[in-house]
């Protein structure tokens, strides 16, 4: 049993030099989003713009070193953003906001033990937005878009890059940027018959965070 046990000690050592050891980060990121406009068509051929107004970004992370260079992080999103719809001098709005939830795999340039560590993120997760407020028994522009007191759930992906800088006392702060994008939310802002509303909604997100290394 011994020689078994003595045997075993060598192997053992070489498989934890082979694992790397694991690091957690659990924090918290704010922001301000600034979404890019969907095109909206009538059934008589005009346009507008619509989408969501530029808001406030607040969110959670936790985040896991699966490899040397590699790890994966949960994130969760609260983003406020006003619906609307604009076109030829004229608006309409109405309070709305989303929740963003995605798992990401995490690319550094550098390993752990590092206190600079550049990155670049890529996920896919889901989107659930909400419109709030009041609905006006007449809306201007809904020939283009109806903006609605409803939810509209779509896949999201997500894509971008920072850099993390981690302190002495376990502490680390990042700062990045992201595009987090989904299909038009035509839930929300419902075109009416003979009308469409195509394309993708980019949200472009600069945040930072703050964090507990453990």
């Amino acid at each position: 049993m011994r020689k078994h046990t003595v045997w075993m000690i060598p192997v053992l050592m070489a498989f934890a030099t082979l694992c790397p050891a694991q690091q957690y980060e659990l924090g918290a990121l704010g922001g301000y989003g600034t979404a890019l406009g969907l095109s909206a068509k009538s059934a008589a051929g005009a346009s507008a713009d619509t989408g969501i107004r530029g808001g406030v970004a607040l969110g959670v992370f936790f985040s896991d070193s699966l490899y040397k260079y590699i790890g994966g992080e949960f994130q969760y999103l609260y983003r406020a953003g006003r619906l609307r719809v604009e076109s030829g001098g004229e608006s309409a709005s109405l309070p709305g906001r989303s929740h963003l939830f995605h798992y990401d795999f995490v690319f550094h340039s550098r390993p752990p033990g590092e206190r600079i560590r550049p990155f670049a993120a890529a996920g896919i997760g889901a989107r659930l937005y909400q419109g709030t407020g009041v609905e006006r028994a007449f809306q201007p522009l809904s020939q283009f878009v109806l903006l609605t007191k409803t939810s509209d759930a779509k896949v999201l992906f997500t894509v971008g890059g920072g850099v993390k800088w981690f302190r002495s006392n376990g502490m680390s702060v990042r700062f990045e940027v992201r595009d987090y994008f989904t299909p038009a939310p035509t839930g929300v802002l419902f075109p009416p018959p003979g009308a469409k509303v195509g394309g993708w909604l980019h949200d472009i997100v600069p945040q930072v965070g703050i964090a507990y290394t453990f």
